[in-house]
């Protein structure tokens, strides 16, 4: 999932899922941005962390606002393989300290 969501997902959404990739990153800092043009969203805000796997995969192929689906390129495994890693994305990058096992938690620095 994650060599997938790098190759098809990053150049908007960033390699960590912020929705700063190079893409968004350059039409922001553009004068002349197109009309109706909407910045990817980052997959951490709270609203969409709660998703379940399926709205991903719904928005992979079928794509939301104007994100394009990406039904015609991306095969289906690899569009369940890019919404699993975006779950677990989100998850390493919101995780307290008891999604870690107690007896993993002397491991961490």
């Amino acid at each position: 999932g994650r060599e997938r969501f790098d190759i098809y997902c990053s150049l908007c959404h960033g390699y960590d899922g912020k929705g700063d990739g190079l893409v968004a990153r350059r039409v922001r800092n553009k004068s002349d941005i197109a009309t109706g043009w909407a910045p990817p969203t980052s997959l951490h805000d709270a609203p969409i962390r709660v998703r379940p796997v399926g709205y991903y995969f719904d928005v992979i192929t079928n794509g939301i606002r104007t994100m394009p689906g990406h039904a015609d390129q991306i095969p289906v495994e690899d569009r369940w393989a890019i919404a699993a890693y975006v779950k677990a994305l989100q998850r390493s990058q919101n995780a307290t300290l008891n999604d870690v096992p107690e007896d993993k938690r002397g491991d961490l620095k």
